[in-house]
């Protein structure tokens, strides 16, 4: 939020007294939806790295793994090569040209999958959420055009979908594709009934109840498909269930494709086509780019160095994330960081012992989830299995090594359906600015890139690091109790560990988070509380517990210090289609409410900076919360 900043007080405004100078500033570039904090970061590291490509091309002594993603990166740089990836595109697309008929799809589905083309659900495997030690086979819905479910009822709907079918006619006329009009037509309509039968964002939030086993027979008999064949070959055999994502979605699957198939494989092929045109030449990329610019307000595509650097990491990011951590993360601030996770856990402890909520019995089962949670902090000490298969023939087009290097990564997914979970794999790589908590194997993760000012510096004070990754530290640690969390254990099964008074406790004083944080206004929307609850849950508890862990460490700590940098990590500039987009998609809250809503909850807040009744950040104690 925007504001003149020459009278903005602490007491009525944290987030625009630290950065609202900053922000009037800020320019947006117009290849990007937002600037500050996180984007900040990552375009620094993305800049760090293309440097390092750039000298890494020109050296004979390289990983080859590494070397892997460079080639990678430079075929991308080619645009004269990328031009080859055109016809074997065409021949691709072109399997949807047969599909008329249920059987028509069944004696094309594992060749469908295997060639990476869309298929009317979306699959792949994943830890089971019921038995974290082994993996399960999910389905779920494809995705949509719009960004959610909710948007089709909007003003904005029919204003974004002809930006799409503009976008897509455009693109298939230049591509001398047959019959344009009713493959648009097609798609959107196909598209419109998909969106009557998947959840929306709000729904996906609640991932617990993602979790919907069926024996495999019976989601044959509901989708009116006999898959035997399809799973036989992608998997060896035919997995004995099937975790359905969308229950809705399955029990309506059958409807939507019944005499629909030559609608799905419209909308198959249009989709294909607007998905992989961009690894074909710059102006396919521009092209391909009207929908996606139109959503967030940018006004032009990255540059070609930019996208060849996203995309070779998109394949090579643990390879890239670890040459990024040994090169610019020092063993002095891993230490250090360590250190602070340490403290955090210790104080989640404290706070659990001297809880007055809590029975007994549910305390002891949060602290063995304590004690049984994993730190993973910079990036990985070894590289994973697929990183050492990713392999691609240099001699191909793009689209044919994108295309190659795809069928690795899904075919390596397929293959642990029926092996044991490896539990020291990374969910991301160094060069990621971001911070995690994996409920399935109870740890949480520090990429190294995150790692740094404003969040975290050997050279700030301690009360800025704590006001920065100390709150990042205790937010990833609060996802192993906030909504979805608390329904998991400490081994990542989902399990009720809770007494059932403790439980109705809990969700008491959840209901008061989603309260205090739904219906804030921002530009002319809302936000959603039930929608960005988790998060909310988890930047409380990161602050509760930062600031009594930096009371641990420094006596009479400088609070002032800690709620300006605070404020100063969620700093951001970001486009209204873009701040739009995000409050109907996003489970995190707007920048500005993370920092100037949670803050009110804390008499430390009100002690450092004066905060009086009278004063817009005032909040009445009744109406505070506080959960961990």
């Amino acid at each position: 939020m925007e504001k003149d900043t020459n009278n903005i007080r602490i007491q009525d405004d944290l987030y625009n007294y630290v950065n609202g100078e900053w922000i009037n500033k800020a320019i947006i570039p117009d290849d990007l939806p937002a600037v500050g904090g996180f984007i900040d970061l990552s375009i620094d590291v993305e800049k760090t790295m293309l440097n390092e490509f750039s000298e890494l091309s020109n050296s004979s002594n390289v990983d080859p793994l590494m070397k892997k993603a460079i080639i990678l990166y430079k075929k991308i740089i080619d645009e004269k090569d990328r031009l080859r990836g055109l016809k074997p595109l065409l021949d691709g697309v072109s399997i949807f040209d047969k599909i008329h008929t249920k059987e028509d799809f069944l004696n094309s589905i594992y060749d469908l999958w295997f060639s990476a083309q869309p298929l009317p659900f979306n699959s792949f495997v994943s830890e089971d959420m019921m038995e974290a030690t082994k993996y399960a086979f999910y389905i779920s819905a494809p995705t949509l055009i719009l960004p959610d479910t909710t948007v089709y009822s909007s003003p904005s709907a029919p204003i974004l979908l002809n930006i799409y079918k503009q976008m897509a006619t455009s693109i298939l006329n230049s591509l001398k594709i047959e019959n344009v009009e009713k493959l648009i037509n097609d798609t959107i309509s196909f598209d419109e009934k998909l969106s009557k039968i998947v959840k929306s964002s709000e729904e996906m939030a609640d991932y617990i109840k993602c979790y919907n086993p069926y024996e495999t027979n019976k989601v044959f008999e509901l989708m009116d498909l006999n898959l035997t064949d399809y799973l036989t070959k992608r998997f060896g055999k035919v997995p004995e269930k099937i975790v359905i994502y969308d229950v809705k979605f399955l029990e309506n699957f059958k409807t939507l494709l019944a005499d629909n198939y030559e609608e799905y494989a419209s909308w198959a092929k249009v989709k294909s086509i607007l998905g992989d045109v961009q690894l074909v030449s710059e102006e396919y990329r521009e092209l391909s780019s009207q929908y996606s610019n139109a959503l967030k307000g940018t006004q032009k595509i990255v540059s070609l160095d930019k996208y060849a650097y996203r995309l070779a990491n998109s394949f090579y990011d643990e390879i890239i994330g670890i040459y990024y951590g040994k090169k610019y993360f020092g063993e002095e601030a891993k230490n250090d960081v360590i250190s602070i996770v340490k403290n955090l856990v210790q104080t989640y402890k404290e706070r659990l012992k001297e809880n007055n909520w809590l029975s007994k019995n549910t305390i002891e089962k949060a602290i063995l989830k304590l004690d049984t949670m994993k730190i993973k902090i910079g990036y990985p000490d070894k590289i994973s299995e697929l990183f050492t298969k990713l392999d691609f023939n240099e001699n191909d087009s793009l689209y044919e090594i994108v295309l190659n290097l795809t069928r690795i990564k899904n075919q390596y997914n397929s293959s642990l359906l029926f092996k044991p979970v490896d539990k020291s794999i990374w969910v991301m790589s160094g060069n990621t600015v971001n911070a995690c908590y994996n409920p399935s194997s109870n740890d949480i993760t520090f990429p190294a890139a995150i790692l740094r000012k404003p969040f975290y510096s050997l050279s700030q004070s301690v009360e800025e690091n704590y006001g920065g990754i100390g709150c990042v530290i205790g937010h990833e640690i609060s996802h192993a109790f906030d909504n979805n969390g608390a329904q998991m254990d400490e081994n990542g099964n989902i399990n009720n560990w809770w007494t059932k008074e403790d439980y109705e406790n809990f969700k008491e004083k959840t209901e008061l988070m989603v309260e205090e944080f739904d219906g804030l206004p921002l530009l002319d929307s809302k936000v959603n509380g039930r929608l960005t609850v988790s998060e909310n849950i988890a930047d409380n508890g990161g602050i509760t517990s930062s600031i009594q862990s930096l009371r641990r460490v420094k006596e009479n700590p400088d609070f002032k210090l800690f709620f300006k940098n605070y404020a100063r990590i969620w700093c951001a500039k970001q486009r209204d289609e873009y701040s739009k987009l995000l409050l109907t998609v996003d489970v995190h809250g707007p920048n500005y409410y993370r920092a100037n809503m949670q803050v009110r909850n804390f008499k430390e807040f009100y002690e450092a900076f004066d905060v009086k009744e009278t004063d817009k950040m005032y909040l009445d104690p009744s109406k505070r919360v506080i959960i961990w």
